[in-house]
């Protein structure tokens, strides 16, 4: 039977284009900038009112348009980016496919109001489902001005399955923190409902950009990384180990002034990491990269949020390195695995090297001083050397205590255990002993008396006010007493007094960490229920984080008897396994497996 394929109207094209252009309001905030950016402006305000979709409005100061090229920006695939394919190879603006303004049209009700220098009066078009509705002068200052209203209100199964306002009040959120964070030579503000969100310099000062967007505190111990090679320029910042997250959401990367995930590049800088990360912890990364745009493939992705660098790019060497470097000027050295071989020798200076141990007085012997200065990466190779954690989950106690034979660069204390050898990370163990007492203390209703302090302002991301302000009262019943101040900050009034009663700590520190956390996974989806029972579980993450300041760091010198209490307390311990981050306390490794690795078996 003949005339099954029939060609779509137009009304329908765009429609479905509109569904892959316009996935939600975030959406329709991105391509807004995006021509804003590609315009030349240098300040981009953004306003969203109501429920996200039915007010959205960005203006800018950039150069505007005339009438005819108004009227061409409707129409699928004119552009003003790009004239052949052979562009696509070279393109650096943000947009070039010309399907953004019309797929916007196509389920919105679309309002653009523009001027140049050299026109006497601006224009301003108004559009409803695609169609032309209105075309009048209007006055205007050089730039544009783009309105979206009732989007999706011609497709409500679209609108059906849109998330939460407030999830989808987040995506807007997250979006222009990305642009901003692309473009650190735009002023960017963004308003919700008449208050301010944020506010960026647009100086070209990166740093400052992240503390417009993230606060001020996530700046304070950012490392710096950089590196070049060619036509590649990399510039950025990194966390230390020890200032981690529960996710990705603050791992940013702009590729020519374009935000994008590349997923390859993101897992570069986590393996230099490698194990100074906690489990299922991850760096925050902000990271420029320029570079020659015939490298690069920015047509991958339909929403353009995805690149891909040619064949052995420089770029994942110049990353690499450039966090390794950034890590070791911290005193943070990369983890770097032992070289596997086949029967290899070690240096000459290897055969001179001794274990000290335990003297006839007791003392414990530092063997940082000896064979720890001699480069032990580089004494010969290792085969099939397997160092196991101790499993099972019984007490350490049951098994006989822990008796130190050395200690290890003032970080690891060397210890027997019957016929094992153990290896314990003093900071991670010490972090155990304390986060179990402060647990311990704050569960057994010592947080019900709380500390009056001096009102502390908090400065926290964007949206995060928003997400916990909802909860206030839980937390008031765990000893957190928080009220709004602000749009960005909470104040805090008083911290469970089982906080205050260790020293050398910092229970403000603490507490800002572990709202973070929980507004993390409440923008992440959780339910009101489920949200309402994670509060109890703030007082284990407030714990953990002041455990972590009040212990003994490495490189901490120990006298003998602070590591016979430690290795003693350690063995009491509910889970004496890891530090409450996720990270090891001890390695065990076994006599038969030594003996295999030395070849005496």
């Amino acid at each position: 039977m003949d005339g099954r394929i029939v060609v779509l109207d137009e009304d329908t094209i765009n429609r479905i284009a509109a569904g892959e252009v316009v996935e939600r309001p975030a959406s329709v905030v991105k391509e807004f900038i995006e021509n804003s950016i590609d315009a030349g402006a240098t300040e981009i305000i953004v306003e969203i009112q109501g429920p996200p979709g039915t007010f959205i409005k960005v203006s800018d100061n950039g150069k505007g348009m005339s009438r005819h090229d108004l009227r061409l920006a409707f129409m699928r695939h004119a552009t003003s980016k790009i004239r052949t394919a052979d562009d696509l190879a070279t393109v650096l603006s943000m947009g070039f496919r010309g399907e953004a303004l019309p797929s916007i049209a196509a389920v919105s009700r679309t309002e653009v109001i523009t001027c140049r220098k050299q026109d006497p009066v601006g224009t301003k078009v108004v559009f409803e489902g695609g169609s032309l509705i209105s075309e009048e002068n209007h006055p205007r200052q050089v730039g544009s001005t783009l309105v979206c209203q009732d989007l999706f209100y011609n497709t409500p199964a679209r609108r059906k399955f849109q998330r939460s306002p407030s999830t989808e009040a987040g995506h807007i959120r997250d979006t222009v923190a990305r642009l901003a964070l692309a473009q650190p030579d735009v002023r960017f503000r963004l308003i919700c409902d008449g208050k301010v969100v944020f506010v960026s310099q647009g100086q070209g000062d990166k740093r400052n950009t992240i503390a417009s967007v993230y606060g001020t505190e996530i700046v304070k111990g950012l490392l710096p990384i950089a590196a070049g090679s060619g036509d590649t320029h990399i510039e950025g910042f990194i966390t230390p180990p020890d200032v981690s997250r529960t996710r990705r959401d603050m791992q940013h990367v702009s590729v020519n002034g374009r935000p994008c995930v590349v997923p390859a590049l993101t897992r570069t800088i986590e393996n230099v990491y490698g194990r100074r990360l906690p489990v299922r912890r991850y760096p925050a990364i902000f990271l420029w990269i320029l570079t020659n745009p015939v490298s690069v493939d920015v047509n991958v992705h339909p929403a353009k949020r995805e690149v891909r660098f040619s064949k052995n790019h420089d770029v994942f060497r110049l990353v690499a390195q450039a966090t390794s470097s950034a890590l070791r000027s911290e005193g943070v050295a990369p983890s770097l695995g032992w070289e596997m071989g086949q029967g290899g020798r070690g240096r000459e200076d290897a055969r001179d090297m001794t274990m000290p141990g335990y003297d006839s007085a007791g003392g414990i012997h530092d063997l940082g001083a000896g064979a720890g200065d001699r480069g032990l990466s580089d004494t010969g190779t290792i085969e099939d050397f397997h160092a196991r954690y101790s499993v099972g989950w019984q007490s350490e106690a049951a098994g006989g205590r822990f008796r130190p034979i050395g200690i290890f660069k003032d970080t690891y204390i060397l210890a027997e255990d019957s016929e094992d050898l153990v290896i314990i990370d003093q900071h991670a163990a010490h972090e155990r002993i304390i986060y179990e007492e402060i647990l311990n203390a704050l569960t057994e209703g010592a947080h019900v008396n709380t500390q009056t302090l001096i009102p502390q302002p908090l400065e926290f991301a964007p949206g995060v006010v928003q997400e916990v302000v909802p909860y206030l009262s839980e937390l008031a019943g765990i000893g957190i007493i928080l009220e709004e101040f602000g749009s960005s900050s909470l104040l805090l009034r008083g911290v469970p007094s089982a906080l205050t009663a260790f020293s050398g700590t910092d229970p403000i520190g603490a507490v800002f960490s572990a709202i973070e956390l929980f507004a993390d996974e409440i923008s992440s989806g959780m339910d009101d229920a489920k949200a309402t029972g994670r509060i109890v579980d703030l007082l284990g993450r407030v714990a953990a984080e002041l455990a972590c300041k009040a212990v003994v760091k490495a490189r901490d010198r120990l006298e003998p008897g602070e590591v016979r209490k430690l290795l003693s307390d350690l063995a009491c311990a509910s889970d004496p396994y890891s530090c409450p981050h996720g990270r090891p306390t001890l390695l065990r490794i076994s006599r038969d497996e030594l003996e295999r690795t030395f070849r005496r078996k």
